[in-house]
């Protein structure tokens, strides 16, 4: 979970523009796929222009910083188009850049935010193909560090907006563009920076953010569905401790051994499944892998998607629920050991043994729940269990109203094929943080993948279809459209 550069705005979609690494390519070429009959291209230029700010972004590294570095330019953009933009930094070198189209309405309902984060994960390590920070396209993908995770969606913002000041469309809402800092790092940088010191800047009735999908087909040939994210589970992390005397490793004491007492523990927490829920905000998508999964975990699917919401789920039922990783992640709170530590060095027997263990807690669970279910699961009283920090909890935006109602009525013009759902984010996004102070986020996506591309983002050769960027960016205006009117 992404960054900006410098280009004429009077780009149209048969201009030709230079991507780096990859030479001239015509905008034109990044429209409809063959047979996924999505709309012609977009004559206005706004295609164009999100592809040639996302190659600003892209050049960008923000793994580290420098936010303010990649969004300058596109501050310079909108004070050009006429845009009030402000570049704010909660540090140095991290900007937050926020610019604001005001309504034209003599009776304005509340803002629309557009949120998307510009810093990315690093990539040390990783085993590229190219580098990272210079996009190249490669057998018809856009591979670079953050081009899903979320600088895709940044490009698409700011095109939108952009094109919206220009040709003066008249607005029933102020809309609010949010390009932020330190998502992948709990947001301290970015949106939690800016609701803590700037609140009336966000100060918005929706948000559009990342955490959807537009999901294509395995053969990444038409959209098959628009998933809308209501909800997320929280995340919280939690170290876990036994101690011991220490000592020499040459005497050591099983008896006393902080490593094999947090040894069995984990091992009866990885053999343990927290009981299965499907959440309101989830129920549509379970719905929708019915459809696609074979028996016998079809059929489980179908049963535990058509059941009244309190309805006991059979232990069979829940066992295969549980064997799918993206089902069980759907349908549980979910606890893994993700870090170990004891000795500082190997003829030294450890004073201390500890695990971090990271929880993602479904939204009707609570943390306190949590922490109860996991002291009685690794049973051993004497183990020291602290929560780490906090990043954050709210409640999921409602499912239905005017965003899905907008959503639906594009996919039905775009994307006619396409099932429109709810979903659940797995991970976490700034979308937490508008929640709890009461603004309903929603999220999307603008970038269009297959269920296995969408797993691309904070790996190696990190990667979007270049021919649907196009479409995605499409999409995201005329929804914005829809919820301005």
């Amino acid at each position: 979970m992404p960054r900006p550069r410098l280009l004429s705005y009077l780009l149209t979609a048969t201009f030709t523009f230079s991507w780096p690494g990859f030479g001239s390519v015509p905008a034109a070429q990044a429209t409809a796929p063959p047979g996924a009959g999505p709309p012609a291209a977009d004559a206005s230029g706004v295609e164009a222009e999100a592809r040639a700010i996302l190659e600003e972004l892209l050049v960008v590294d923000t793994s580290a910083g420098d936010e303010t570095k990649a969004l300058k330019p596109l501050a310079e953009r909108f004070r050009q188009a006429g845009v009030a933009a402000e570049l704010i930094e909660s540090a140095p070198g991290r900007g937050n850049l926020i610019a604001r189209l005001k309504s034209t309405s003599k009776k304005p309902r509340r803002p629309l935010l557009l949120l998307a984060h510009i810093d990315v994960v690093p990539t040390a390590g990783q085993p590229w193909t190219s580098s990272p920070f210079q996009p190249v396209l490669r057998d018809g993908y856009l591979v670079a560090r953050g081009v899903a995770d979320d600088k895709s969606m940044a490009a698409s913002i700011a095109a939108v907006a952009l094109d919206l000041a220009r040709t003066r469309a008249p607005l029933g809402r102020d809309v609010i563009v949010a390009l932020t800092a330190g998502e992948e790092t709990g947001g301290d940088a970015g949106v939690r920076w800016l609701l803590a010191h700037r609140r009336e800047l966000l100060d918005a009735e929706l948000a559009l953010n990342e955490g959807g999908a537009l999901l294509l087909d395995e053969q990444g040939e038409r959209v098959v569905s628009v998933q809308l994210q209501a909800a997320e589970k929280s995340y919280q992390s939690y170290q876990v401790t036994a101690r011991a005397g220490g000592g020499h490793s040459s005497v050591p004491d099983a008896a006393t051994d902080p490593v094999t007492r947090l040894s069995r523990a984990l091992v009866r927490l990885g053999e343990f499944r927290f009981p299965a829920h499907v959440e309101p905000s989830v129920r549509d998508e379970i719905a929708r892998l019915s459809t696609v999964e074979a028996a016998p975990l079809g059929e489980v699917l179908r049963r535990v998607a058509a059941a009244p919401p309190a309805a006991p789920i059979a232990p069979a039922d829940e066992a295969l629920l549980a064997a799918d990783r993206r089902v069980n992640a759907l349908t549980h709170t979910t606890c893994v050991a993700t870090m170990l530590a004891a000795a500082p060095q190997d003829n030294v027997l450890p004073t201390s043994a500890s695990a971090t263990i990271n929880c993602r807690i479904l939204p009707s669970e609570t943390r306190e729940g949590t922490l109860a279910t996991l002291r009685r699961v690794l049973g051993d009283d004497k183990l020291e269990i602290q929560p780490l920090s906090d990043i954050g909890v709210a409640p999921p935006s409602p499912a239905g109203g005017v965003v899905s109602e907008a959503v639906r009525r594009v996919a039905a013009r775009m994307f006619p094929e396409a099932r429109v759902v709810h979903t659940m984010g797995l991970g976490a996004s700034d979308s937490r943080h508008l929640r709890g102070v009461g603004v309903a986020a929603y999220g999307i996506a603008t970038a269009p993948a297959t269920p296995k591309e969408l797993f691309t983002a904070h790996g190696p050769d990190e990667r979007r279809r270049e021919r649907w960027l196009a479409p995605g960016t499409r999409f995201f205006r005329e929804l914005v459209r829809e919820l301005t009117r």
